[in-house]
């Protein structure tokens, strides 16, 4: 979790500790007993359903950041930019690299809709660990959009959906 998220979480832990203090030292345990079980019951659910739906934000997220468009000699990611493909270098070994150097920022690049690029494949990846020895994800036809998205869960894979090489 991000640094933000635990602040929030610190937050919500101490509010919480202080409203249980706070109850207690107004005497309200003594005017309605069985309140006070719900109220704690309502309040720790809230505050994990926060901690939940924070944590699934936040993984939503960074499975968009990790996201990239392949052209020909060239990778867009929204945070790495527009990544130029060496001739003789293969686009999967630089999309790797690229998403193994991403930090999560908020920082995002501009998109590439001033320049003219034509791209052949969005690659949507859902898991990305150890520099690249889990990948798994999805890879969409940008040639054939009513083709349906060829799931891959290793490089190797994802090599042969996007350039053709034997797996």
């Amino acid at each position: 979790m991000r640094k933000s998220n635990w602040i929030i979480l610190a937050v919500l832990a101490s509010a919480s500790a202080f409203f249980l203090w706070l109850w207690y030292y107004l005497n309200f345990n003594l005017v309605d007993n069985p309140v006070d079980l719900a109220f704690t019951i309502v309040w720790w659910a809230a505050i994990i359903a926060g901690c939940v739906g924070i944590h699934l934000a936040e993984r939503r997220r960074q499975e968009r950041v990790r996201t990239a468009f392949l052209a020909p000699g060239l990778i867009y990611n929204c945070e790495a930019g527009m990544v130029p493909v060496e001739a003789g270098s293969s686009a999967v070994d630089k999309l790797q690299q690229t998403l193994a150097e991403l930090s999560y920022s908020f920082d995002l690049q501009d998109d590439p809709a001033s320049k003219r690029v034509r791209f052949s494949h969005i690659i949507r990846t859902a898991k990305f660990a150890d520099e690249g020895k889990t990948w798994e994800g999805e890879v969409v036809s940008v040639v054939y959009p009513n083709a349906a998205p060829r799931p891959f869960s290793s490089r190797d894979e994802l090599l042969a959906i996007v350039e053709g090489a034997p797996a």
